[in-house]
């Protein structure tokens, strides 16, 4: 696989360029040899663009908020685009300035839309009021779809899926729109960053479900690296075969 072949490089964040505070081998290479080509691409719904630029430079990284497309912003800027929202958003701090930033109107009481995002302060009393909220018309967005995602130490860190199951088990015919990978408006996003034409793209990701349906359902060329592929330890083994030797897969 030769990354001179592709005109747009869509790669994932956990698992395929950091894991929590660390950078993972062969990151700093592929951001080298893609440069403006590649996008960061990630179902991540706790950081904005700006928030996770700085987050990765201070890890070594330099990633420009220009290149990053993350589901929870992009689903705060599809909100904003419509008429008279008025949202109760599950989310971190940085979004829920994101949300105001844009505009939207943030509203517990009697929102016309509920964003459920990775939030980490979500507790027994959310899940009761969120399911009020549903059960009297508000519509819900999740951010995505991810029930984990790898963390340094080995463990799964739970992410928004596991909320949405919550949900789910308490409103299990729920309708729900999801933002962020597989599905494609998201990739649509990514790819209005580059200059149009016509495009050959290499999706990389870690998860099947999420990275490998989403390349699968528009065409795109996959690379899947991690503990789920049986090739691919890390990024390393792929273009320097000799770094990647000796790790298990």
């Amino acid at each position: 696989m030769r990354l001179e072949d592709y005109d747009a490089i869509l790669c994932d964040l956990d698992g395929c360029l950091v894991s929590g505070p660390r950078v993972l081998p062969g990151a700093a290479a592929l951001l080298a040899r893609a440069g403006a080509r590649l996008i960061v691409l990630s179902n991540n719904s706790t950081d904005t663009p700006a928030t996770l630029s700085a987050r990765l430079a201070a890890m070594g990284l330099a990633v420009p908020a220009g290149r990053i497309v993350l589901a929870g912003t992009a689903a705060l800027e599809a909100l904003a685009r419509e008429r008279e929202v008025r949202l109760c958003l599950y989310g971190s701090p940085a979004l829920q300035r994101h949300a105001l930033a844009l505009g939207l109107q943030l509203d517990r009481q009697t929102p016309s839309h509920v964003l459920l995002t990775r939030d980490e302060r979500f507790s027994y009393g959310d899940l009761r009021c969120c399911v009020g909220m549903l059960r009297r018309g508000a519509r819900l967005l999740v951010a995505n779809p991810d029930e984990s995602h790898p963390g340094p130490d080995g463990d799964p860190v739970p992410e928004t899926g596991s909320l949405l199951a919550a949900i789910r088990s308490v409103l299990p015919g729920l309708d729900y729109t999801v933002i962020g990978k597989p599905e494609p408006g998201l990739y649509h996003h990514a790819l209005a960053r580059l200059p149009v034409g016509r495009r050959r793209v290499l999706a990389i990701g870690d998860t099947p479900a999420t990275d490998g349906a989403g390349a699968a359902r528009l065409g795109f060329d996959l690379l899947l690296v991690g503990p789920l592929s049986a090739r691919y330890p890390d990024l390393a083994a792929v273009w320097e075969p000799a770094a990647g030797a000796g790790r298990s897969a």
